[in-house]
């Protein structure tokens, strides 16, 4: 995903391993590049290691990028003239494209402050670019792949976080980024465990718990079940989609005890103070 070496751009690279043989595996590419800053992590977790990646940027903005994602000169500085243009902005979010020029989900065409957003929306990490100058909340490693229980979901927590601290989330409806396809975490929801577990623990940090116990239940109730060619592709039954709402319910609420049972900063769920340097 490198561009070739700018005045405007470098690189943090945080990388985690499991044995001090993969540190052998990095390409000589990247040692060789002065824009460049490689940091391993001997720790799992995606959160974690976001977080520490956002610590070493020396930068005044911070675009995080996952590996399989493109960009150009031209979208990254339309994000720099962006901040210039709104300094009371301290996160931006972004579009994210195929290949094939397919919007990565239906955008809106107007821009919108985090707090007023549009019902169901939300936003991927690749999405996102924020000022680093700032007391930002950290990811939520009990979310996110690699955690113990909770697979997705740390974006969503992170945002809402940093706009109940006071910081000016807002979305602009211009591309950020390529990707090479369409698929996300949050598509497996009917057939990965783990993503239900993560709705229903997100529901409960974006909301008290009674509210987080009723949209557990209504998005159980409500939500439209996959079709035939959808079930067939995924490997899904006829016994598990006719038991899918309950099997959605349970697990979503699984999510959501978890939360309660493994808080953090003591018992403190919903703030995680972080300054990154």
């Amino acid at each position: 995903m490198l561009l070739p070496p700018c005045e405007e751009i470098c690189y943090v690279v945080s990388f985690q391993y499991t044995d001090e043989i993969f540190l052998s595996m990095v390409p000589e590419s990247l040692h060789e590049r002065q824009d460049v800053a490689l940091l391993p992590l001997p720790q799992t977790g995606l959160s974690a290691n976001r977080n520490h990646a956002l610590r070493h940027c020396a930068t005044p903005l911070a675009i995080i990028a996952d590996d399989d994602v493109r960009y150009t000169y031209e979208e990254i500085s339309r994000v720099i003239e962006t901040f210039n243009r709104h300094p009371e902005v301290d996160i931006a979010c972004f579009q994210a494209f195929t290949v094939e020029g397919e919007p990565l989900r239906p955008y809106v065409d107007y821009d919108f402050e985090y707090h007023k957003r549009p019902r169901g929306t939300y936003f991927c990490s690749f999405e996102i670019a924020l000022r680093i100058d700032l007391c930002l909340p950290a990811f939520d490693t009990r979310f996110g792949l690699g955690a113990a229980y909770l697979s997705c979901g740390e974006e969503e927590v992170f945002l809402h976080q940093a706009s109940c601290y006071g910081l000016h989330v807002h979305y602009f409806p211009q591309k950020l980024c390529t990707l090479p396809n369409l698929q996300t975490t949050g598509r497996r929801f009917f057939y990965d465990k783990r993503v239900r577990r993560s709705k229903g623990a997100v529901l409960y940090m974006l909301h008290t718990a009674p509210m987080a116990f009723l949209r557990i239940l209504y998005t159980a109730l409500t939500m439209p079940l996959p079709d035939d060619e959808f079930m067939e592709k995924h490997h899904i039954t006829p016994t598990l989609k006719l038991h899918l709402r309950w099997t959605c319910l349970r697990d979503m609420l699984d999510g959501f005890f978890y939360i309660l049972k493994h808080p953090l900063n003591d018992s403190v769920a919903e703030e995680i103070p972080f300054d990154f340097q």
